[in-house]
C-alpha cells in the first residue's frame, strides 16, 4: 500500500505538534511520507529564537516565552520527544534539563501615591505537568474555586468556619426540601456560611444532578448569599480608612471569585459550558454579576489582559479590552487552580534551542523531511471546491545540499539569528539587496528589507513551485497563522462561508519586545524581590521578566559578559493604515519606533524596577548596557534587541467576544484533505498560547489518521459553542440575531466595522417639529422617553476610526461624522406598520468623500460633506461653502468611563440606539440596515455638554441646549466609545422580512 504523502505548511508549535502526533501513530513510518515546508532558515513561528554571533551568541526571541504549569499536553509532547533523544548529543534530553520552576510573580498596582508591588507566590506542588489528569469541566472549576474561597475565608476569619459572625439573610428553606434532605444536616453543622453550603450542595449535584438546570435556582441564591457574606465580613475588617493592603487584596480576590461563582450559575455555564458566555466581554460580565469596579479594574484582572495581550488593535485602553468572558474565565481558572509543580516554568535556553531543536531532531529520526526556505504563496482548490488540489510555493534560495540549520553554543545545537550563508548559493546577492536598501543593522539582522521571514521582503526568491495533489501530497496540514490566511488562502475563503466568518472574527494584534543585557545584577540595579516576573505594570511594555539565568547559555567574551538580562514585552498599536508589502522598509521603521518609544518608557518607568539604571537627572544610564564591540553608551543602546512583531505570521491571536464559534476545529476545515494546526483553531482553551497550539496539532493529526485523540482539557468531540448560545448579550429591541457579524450566510460574509467615539446626547424636541422632519411614509411611533409634547432626537458628534470591511484585517480609513437621527418611527403603510419601532437618520455630515458615496449609494443615508473641526473638548460643523455654523458642541468630563449598565438612567434611552435603521432611496424605496454599537461592551463617560443648533436646514429648531449628564438624567450627555458594525447593504430585504417576522 502506497504511503500517504502529507504536506505540513509551517514550522510553529501547532504544525510540529501535528507532525509529532501523526508520527506517533502505530506504523506511521510505513503509512506516511511527511514533508515540512518552512519559510526562512528556522522552525518556531512566533516561538522562533536565534543566536547572534556578533553579540556573544546571545538569545534573541520574538518576545517573552514562559510555559505554564497547566500545559499538560505540551509538556507531555516534550517528555515524549526528550525520551527519544536520550542518546542524542548537543540537545536537551529531559524536562528537568530544559525547564525550571518559577513562581515569583509581582503585580504592578497603581495607587494614588504611585505604583506599588503586589508579591504573588503561588504554592509549589509535588505533581508534574504532562502527568496525570484532572477534572477540567465547568463543575470541576466551580468546586475548586468555591473550595479556595472557603479555605481563604476560614483562615482569614475563624468565625467563617463555624458560620458565625454574620447573620446571613439566606434561609436554608430557600434551597428546597429535596436538597435539604441531601445536605443531611450539613447546614446545622456549619451554621449558614454560604460558601460551606455551596460547596456541600455542589458536591452533591453529581452525575445526573449536574445535568439538571433546574438546580440553578438554589445555587444562584447561594451564590448571591456568598457575595453578601463576603461584603459583610469585609466591612467587619474595615475601619474608617478602609482595610490594609493585604486584606484589601484578599477581599478583591474573593469579590472576583464571588462574581465568577454567581455568573457560572446564573448564566448556566455549569450546564452549557464556557462558550455560552463568550459573546460577552469579561469586564462587563464580572460587573454584571456583582463584582466591584475596583476589583474589575484591579491588578489581578489587568494581569490577565496583559498575559493575553487582550486589547483590540494593540491599544492598551480600557475601551479596547477584548477578551471573551468564557475564554477568560476558563483560562484564568485553569492557570490558577490546575497548574502542576509550579504556576510557571522558564526555559534554560531560547525557545528555539529548548523546544524546536529537540522537535526537529526527533522528527528527523522518525523520517520527516524538512524543506527550509520555502514560502507558501497560495492554496488552490479543485474544480468542485472540495479539496486542496495544489499549493504554490516560492523557493527562496538555493542551498548547497541538504541545509544543516544549527550552530552549536555551549554544547547545544541552536538556531542562528540569520541563515548560515556558507550553505546558500545566493548569499552575496541577498546581502547585496539588503545593503542596497540600507535597512539592516547588527542588532536587528543584516537582512533588513531582504529578510526571508518577512512579507515585506524585497527578495523575490529563485523559483516558484507548484505542489500537486496525487503527485506531491495527498493531505495538507496548514500550520500557518490566521493573520496570514487572507494572503494565501483566498480560494478557501471565497469558497467557504465558515472560512470568511473565521478570518473576519478571529482577530490578532501586533506585539513588541525589548531585551537588555546589563553589567550589574538585578539586585545591584535596585530590584529587591529576587528573580521575578512583573506584569500589570505601565503600558506599553507592561511585562518584565528577569532572564539572568540565560547568561550561562550564551557565549560572551569574558570582558563583555553581562550579569543580568531583562526581557520586556507588550502590545503594539497598529498604524492607521498598514503599508502594502511593496513598502519594504515598514518592518524596520516599526522596529525603530519601538526602540524610540522604549527609551521614553525606560526614562519614565524604569525607576520602579531598576532605580539605579537611571542617572541623578532621571535619564537612562545606557553605560550599564552590555554590547560586544560598542565603544560608546549610545552604541550599546543601539545594539540591544528590539522587535516589532508586525508580520501577519507573528501577530498574537486574540480571544475577542463573539469569536469562539467562528473558530474552525482542527479536524473540520470543510475541505476533505485539509487539517488545521494553530492556536487560532477551536480548542479547549481558544486563546493564544503554546498549549492551545499543541492541542490543535494533536486533533489535526488524529483527524488525518482517523483516530480519537486523547487531549487533556477537551472532550472527544467538542462542539464550538457547546450547548449554549455564543451571541453577544443585549436588550430588546436590538436585532440580536441580525447583527451583521451574527447574521446567517451570506450576510455575515462582508459587513462594515469601525470604532465610533464622540459626545452623544438624546434631546427632547417639539413633537410637531420632529414629525415634519420625516419623509412621506413614516410617522412618529409611541414612546415613553419624553413627554407627550416632545420626541427624542439623537445627536452624535462622532469620530469614526479604523473603518473597513470586515474582510480587511486592519484599518482602511478614518473620518469625522455628525449624525442627527430620530428614533421611534414607524411606517404609515398598514402592511409595514406592524414592524417594531425603527430609527430614521435625518442628516449626516462628514469631512470625507468616499464614505459619503458609500453611504448615499449603498445605504440611502442622507450624507453631505461639511467642514468639521474637532479637538478634545469641542466639535463644530460648518457649511463648507458659506462658512455658517450648522451645529456645534462643547463638553467637559464629569466622571470616569464605565460600561453602559453602570448608568441606570441610560436604560430608558438605550433602545433608541439599538433599533434597525430605515432610509429611503429614490429608485428602490425603503432601505433597512442595522448599525450595532455593541452597547454591552461600549464605554460611556458622563459629560456636561453645551449644544448650539444653528441654521441647520434639516429641521431642528435653532437654539442653545445645556443637557444634564447621563448620570443625572436619561436625556443626558455622555461620551461614547464603541466598536460598531454595519450590515452589508444588500441585506436590506432580509432585514425587512425579519422585522415583519418580529411583529406580534
Amino acid at each position: 500500500m502506497a504511503k500517504r504523502r502529507v504536506a505540513v505548511l509551517g514550522g510553529g508549535v501547532g504544525a510540529m505538534s501535528a507532525a509529532w502526533a501523526l508520527t506517533s501513530q502505530p506504523g506511521a513510518r510505513d503509512d506516511y511520507d511527511i514533508h515540512v515546508y518552512q519559510v526562512g532558515w528556522r522552525l518556531g513561528g512566533k516561538g522562533a529564537s536565534g543566536r547572534n554571533p556578533l553579540q556573544g551568541q546571545r538569545i534573541e526571541e520574538h518576545g517573552l516565552h514562559i510555559w505554564s504549569g497547566f500545559y499538560d499536553n505540551a509538556f507531555r509532547v516534550m517528555r515524549e520527544v526528550f525520551d527519544e533523544l536520550r542518546d542524542e548529543p548537543n540537545t536537551y534530553r529531559s524536562v528537568d534539563e530544559a525547564f525550571f520552576k518559577d513562581n515569583n510573580i509581582v503585580l504592578g498596582e497603581r495607587t494614588p501615591e504611585g505604583w506599588v508591588r503586589w508579591i504573588v507566590q503561588p504554592a509549589m506542588k509535588d505533581d508534574e505537568p504532562g502527568v496525570g489528569e484532572d477534572d477540567l469541566s465547568p463543575w470541576g472549576y466551580f468546586l475548586k474555586l468555591a473550595a479556595l474561597m472557603r479555605d481563604t475565608l476560614d483562615r482569614l476569619d475563624p468565625d467563617h468556619a463555624t458560620g458565625t459572625g454574620h447573620a446571613s439573610t439566606l434561609a436554608l428553606g430557600d434551597l428546597g426540601d429535596d436538597l435539604l434532605r441531601g445536605l443531611a444536616g450539613v447546614g446545622q453543622a456549619l451554621g449558614e456560611a454560604p460558601l460551606h453550603l455551596m460547596q456541600a450542595l455542589a458536591g452533591l449535584l453529581s452525575g445526573a444532578g449536574r445535568a439538571d438546570e433546574g438546580r440553578a435556582g438554589p445555587l444562584a441564591r447561594l451564590a448571591r448569599g456568598v457575595q453578601e457574606d463576603i461584603r459583610a465580613r469585609r466591612a467587619r475588617f474595615s475601619d474608617g480608612d478602609g482595610v490594609e493592603d493585604a486584606l484589601r487584596r484578599v477581599f478583591q480576590l474573593l469579590d472576583l471569585g464571588g462574581a465568577a461563582l454567581r455568573g457560572m450559575v446564573e448564566d448556566r455555564v455549569l450546564w452549557r459550558g464556557f462558550d455560552a458566555i463568550d459573546g460577552e466581554e469579561i469586564s462587563h460580565w464580572l460587573e454584571k454579576h456583582g463584582a466591584e469596579p475596583g476589583s474589575v479594574d484591579g491588578a489581578l484582572i489587568v494581569a490577565v489582559y496583559d498575559y493575553a495581550f487582550g486589547f483590540r488593535g494593540g491599544m492598551t485602553t480600557e475601551q479596547a479590552r477584548a477578551i471573551a468572558a468564557g475564554t477568560f474565565l476558563r483560562g484564568t481558572l485553569r492557570l490558577m487552580l490546575t497548574y502542576k509543580g509550579s504556576i510557571f516554568y522558564k526555559m534554560r535556553g531560547g525557545m528555539g534551542d529548548t523546544i524546536f531543536t529537540p522537535l526537529y531532531k526527533a522528527l528527523r529520526k522518525r523520517g520527516v523531511h524538512f524543506h527550509f526556505f520555502h514560502r507558501v504563496r497560495g492554496l488552490h482548490l479543485d474544480p468542485g471546491a472540495r479539496a486542496v488540489d495544489s499549493i504554490t510555493i516560492e523557493r527562496q534560495v538555493t542551498t548547497k545540499g541538504d541545509y544543516r540549520p544549527f550552530v552549536t553554543v555551549k554544547g547545544i545545537d541552536c538556531w542562528p539569528s540569520e541563515p548560515l550563508w556558507d550553505q546558500i548559493e545566493e548569499a552575496g546577492a541577498l546581502l547585496g539587496t539588503a545593503a542596497a536598501a540600507g535597512t539592516g543593522d547588527e542588532a536587528g539582522g543584516r537582512l533588513g528589507a531582504a529578510d526571508l521571514e518577512s512579507s515585506w521582503t524585497a527578495w523575490k526568491g529563485v523559483e516558484t513551485r507548484t505542489l500537486r495533489r496525487g503527485e506531491d501530497f495527498d493531505e495538507v496540514i496548514l500550520g500557518i497563522p490566521v493573520g496570514a490566511l487572507p494572503d494565501i488562502a483566498g480560494d478557501l475563503i471565497g469558497a467557504s462561508p465558515a472560512w470568511r466568518r473565521m478570518v473576519s472574527r478571529v482577530q490578532t494584534t501586533a506585539t513588541q519586545a525589548m531585551q537588555l543585557w546589563l553589567r550589574e545584577p538585578t539586585e545591584g540595579l535596585g530590584w529587591g524581590h529576587g528573580p521575578s516576573i512583573l506584569t500589570a505594570y505601565q503600558d506599553a511594555l507592561n511585562t518584565w521578566a528577569d532572564m539572568s539565568h540565560l547568561v550561562p547559555a550564551e557565549a560572551w567574551p569574558a570582558e563583555d559578559e553581562p550579569r543580568s538580562i531583562a526581557y520586556f514585552c507588550g502590545p503594539l498599536a497598529d498604524p492607521p493604515k498598514v503599508p502594502d508589502y511593496s513598502d519594504t522598509g515598514y518592518p524596520g521603521r516599526a522596529r525603530d519606533e519601538v526602540k524610540a518609544e522604549a527609551m521614553t518608557w525606560l526614562r519614565e518607568n524604569m525607576g520602579f524596577i531598576f532605580p539605579r539604571l537611571l542617572k541623578d537627572d532621571g535619564s537612562f544610564d545606557d553605560g550599564l548596557l552590555v554590547a560586544a564591540g560598542a565603544a560608546t553608551p549610545e552604541a550599546r543602546w543601539e545594539a540591544q534587541y528590539f522587535r516589532a512583531n508586525v508580520e501577519p505570521t507573528e501577530r498574537y491571536v486574540l480571544s475577542v467576544p463573539g469569536s469562539t464559534t467562528a473558530r474552525l476545529r482542527a479536524d473540520r476545515s470543510g475541505f476533505s484533505n485539509l487539517w488545521l494546526a494553530g492556536d487560532w483553531t477551536y480548542t479547549g482553551i481558544n486563546a493564544g498560547c503554546v498549549e492551545s497550539a499543541v492541542m490543535s496539532g494533536m486533533r489535526a493529526a488524529a483527524g488525518l489518521a482517523g483516530v480519537t485523540p486523547r487531549i487533556v482539557g477537551e472532550e472527544e468531540d467538542p462542539i464550538p459553542g457547546g450547548n449554549g448560545q455564543n451571541e453577544p448579550q443585549s436588550t430588546a429591541p436590538v436585532l440580536k440575531t441580525y447583527r451583521p457579524q451574527n447574521s446567517p450566510w451570506p450576510w455575515s460574509a462582508v459587513y462594515g466595522m469601525a470604532e465610533t467615539t464622540g459626545p452623544c446626547v438624546t434631546l427632547s424636541m417639539p413633537r410637531d417639529a420632529v414629525a415634519r422632519m420625516l419623509p412621506q411614509g413614516l410617522a412618529l411611533a409611541p414612546q415613553m422617553v419624553t413627554g407627550p409634547g416632545g420626541h427624542p432626537v439623537i445627536l452624535l458628534f462622532g469620530r469614526q476610526r479604523d473603518v473597513r470591511p470586515n474582510v480587511v484585517p486592519r484599518g482602511w480609513t478614518s473620518y469625522l461624522e455628525f449624525i442627527c437621527a430620530v428614533p421611534f418611527v414607524m411606517h404609515t403603510d398598514a402592511r409595514l406598520g406592524r414592524m417594531p419601532p425603527m430609527i430614521w437618520p435625518q442628516k449626516l455630515y462628514l469631512d470625507s468623500d468616499p464614505p459619503i458615496a458609500l453611504g448615499v449609494y449603498g445605504y440611502g443615508f442622507p450624507k453631505e460633506k461639511a467642514r468639521i473641526d474637532c479637538d478634545d473638548s469641542s466639535y463644530v460643523v460648518t457649511d463648507r461653502r458659506t462658512g455658517r455654523e450648522i451645529i456645534s458642541c462643547a463638553w467637559t468630563s464629569k466622571g470616569d468611563k464605565a460600561r453602559a449598565f453602570a448608568f441606570p438612567k441610560f436604560a430608558a434611552v438605550r433602545p433608541a440606539y439599538e433599533m434597525a435603521m430605515v432610509t429611503k432611496r429614490p429608485l428602490t424605496g425603503w432601505q433597512y440596515s442595522v448599525y450595532d454599537f455593541s452597547l454591552d461592551s461600549a464605554l460611556l463617560e458622563s459629560l456636561a455638554m453645551e449644544v448650539r443648533i444653528g441654521d441647520n436646514g434639516f429641521g431642528l429648531p435653532p437654539g442653545l441646549h445645556r443637557p444634564p449628564s447621563i448620570a443625572e438624567a436619561s436625556l443626558g450627555g455622555f461620551f461614547l466609545t464603541a466598536d460598531g458594525t454595519i450590515n452589508n447593504p444588500f441585506q436590506s430585504r432580509d432585514i425587512r422580512q425579519h422585522l415583519l417576522d418580529m411583529a406580534p
